[in-house]
């Protein structure tokens, strides 16, 4: 069962580095590039409303697998990394709030863009919970 769990939770945790690489390294900047800026916001922004979410699940799910497989540490650094997913998605995705007061300016590309880089950060915490994992820590 311990090597069932194992590689479950491996096998996840390489589904959430998988996405999180193709939306900081593919998606994000590829629309930066190629489209102006409110509809490259828009996209990144979609993307994340539905992408970010399904990796969080899939941290948790491996974070799960992981307490099976016997790896304790690696559990705690997956389930950590499905909450930044989730802050990342609340704090820094760019919502739909309404518009300024007259005067007032809102300044969301760049928030955009550094959700996009601090979602890349958190494969750093996912490749450790990854090694951990295969280390059975």
């Amino acid at each position: 069962m311990e090597q069932l769990g194992q590689g479950v939770a491996l096998v996840v945790a390489g589904m959430t580095l998988g996405w999180t690489a193709f939306f900081s390294f593919v998606i994000a900047p590829q629309a930066y590039r190629d489209l102006d800026t409110g509809r490259a916001g828009r996209f990144v922004r979609n993307a994340m409303k539905n992408g970010h979410p399904a990796v969080a699940t899939f941290a948790f799910v491996s974070a799960g697998f992981a307490v099976l497989g016997s790896a304790m540490a690696g559990a705690s650094v997956m389930g950590v990394c499905g909450v930044l997913y989730l802050l990342a998605l609340w704090a820094l995705a760019p919502r739909d709030d309404e518009r300024p007061p007259p005067g007032g300016k809102r300044k969301l590309s760049t928030a955009r863009i550094v959700a996009a880089g601090l979602t890349a950060m958190i494969m750093i915490a996912v490749c450790v919970g990854i090694v951990l994992i295969a280390l059975k820590i």
